[in-house]
């Protein structure tokens, strides 16, 4: 049987609702976004249910991961050289998350770097733009 969208956002909300949590809490660092990406993982492979905590933090991750897909597409339009990697239009949340969760086990010396540099990195090693010009800060 098929669920309304509208008993989906309902559901949605209690779920999000009974498991409170905040971004900041749950990718701090490559040891904190490995921990959240390993609940993913293993949901699907081993079929495991996850707790409302872990749904949770899955999804908001899911969501930051387009975030990365969305600003790179924004960027490509106005300015190909102002972001190191270049994201095919058709990427998932899904693949960005496989390509994260590679760098991480290639580089465990990364795992106390910030969440955000890690995905940023793992992008660009993956898909490096190649008319990227990095900013030199001003001194």
């Amino acid at each position: 049987m098929k669920s309304s969208p509208a008993l989906q956002i309902v559901l949605a909300a209690l779920l999000l609702a009974t498991a409170p949590i905040h971004a900041a809490e749950v990718w701090t660092n490559g040891s904190t976004l490995s921990e959240v990406i390993s609940y993913d993982l293993q949901s699907h492979a081993k079929n495991k249910h996850l707790t409302a905590y872990e749904t949770n933090a899955v999804c908001l991750l899911m969501g930051y991961f387009r975030g990365f897909a969305e600003a790179a597409a924004v960027a490509s339009h106005f300015d190909a050289t102002s972001m190191p990697f270049f994201l095919p239009d058709t990427i998932t949340g899904a693949q960005i998350e496989q390509v994260v969760y590679k760098f991480l086990t290639d580089n465990p010396d990364k795992m106390t770097e910030p969440g955000d540099a890690i995905v940023v990195a793992a992008l660009a090693e993956e898909f490096p733009n190649p008319s990227f010009t990095p900013v030199t800060p001003k001194q």
